[in-house]
């Protein structure tokens, strides 16, 4: 099936709330410790930064306003505590080693067991790899965020920040939308729309989320066709 012929985005996307770090580590006195103890044990790459980090803490605020803003903002900066490569075979494991990590941590940065327990539950239940559905609405709230940093113009630039970290090639030259072979992220980046990102957005659990997931998705078939312009094979959606 082609994609939409004018590939257009929704008319009326919703604003997504500036907010830098300094502001959301105010939110809390207990979150610059939270900070700070991420950066001694978090191995950042590309695609996993302070940037990403932040962007996951704005988003999961926005998709759980009513959950406590220190529990919300300890969840996104602590969820990638144990980053381990995409081709790690312990990678289905990182949510839950990270989750036991900041249960033992953030007692000692002055959270209650029970706030501790929260955010460790969160962090657990976030991942793709692990494929859990959240228990708490904590949990939904950093799984949408998490999810969304991988659509729209921002998961452009990280299916390719990770391609080339891991040597992928960039497309199949000879079926790019994957057409008459099954999709292989592993060996070319393009095909990682085809494996996971398009579909994401069914995933998502909070209101918030849904609406800009779809939004982002748009954006990348907006993407996708004007590739398929550049390289001289019209777009074709593989469903």
């Amino acid at each position: 099936m082609s994609a939409p012929a004018d590939a257009s985005l929704p008319s009326a996307p919703l604003p997504a709330p500036a907010a830098s770090l300094d502001h959301l580590l105010a939110l809390d006195p207990r979150l610059p410790d939270v900070w700070a103890w991420v950066g001694r044990h978090m191995t950042p790459d590309a695609a996993h930064d302070g940037a990403h980090l932040r962007r996951v803490a704005v988003w999961t605020r926005r998709c759980a306003p009513q959950e406590p803003p220190a529990l919300a903002v300890a969840a996104a900066l602590t969820h990638d505590v144990v980053n381990l490569p995409k081709n790690h075979p312990q990678r289905a494991q990182a949510s839950t080693l990270a989750a036991q990590a900041v249960q033992a941590a953030l007692p000692g940065l002055g959270f209650s067991a029970a706030e501790a327990g929260a955010v460790a539950l969160a962090v657990r239940d976030h991942s793709f790899s692990r494929g859990a559905i959240p228990e708490t609405p904590l949990g939904a709230a950093l799984q949408d965020a998490d999810r969304l940093d991988a659509l729209g113009a921002l998961g452009v630039l990280r299916v390719a920040a990770v391609g080339g970290h891991l040597g992928r090639a960039l497309l199949d030259s000879t079926d790019p939308w994957c057409q008459t072979r099954e999709p292989d992220d592993q060996a070319y980046s393009v095909d990682h729309f085809f494996t996971k990102l398009l579909r994401l957005s069914a995933s998502f659990q909070t209101v918030p989320g849904q609406a800009e997931a779809q939004r982002r998705t748009a954006v990348m078939h907006a993407f996708l066709t004007q590739l398929g312009e550049e390289i001289g094979v019209p777009y074709t959606s593989p469903d």
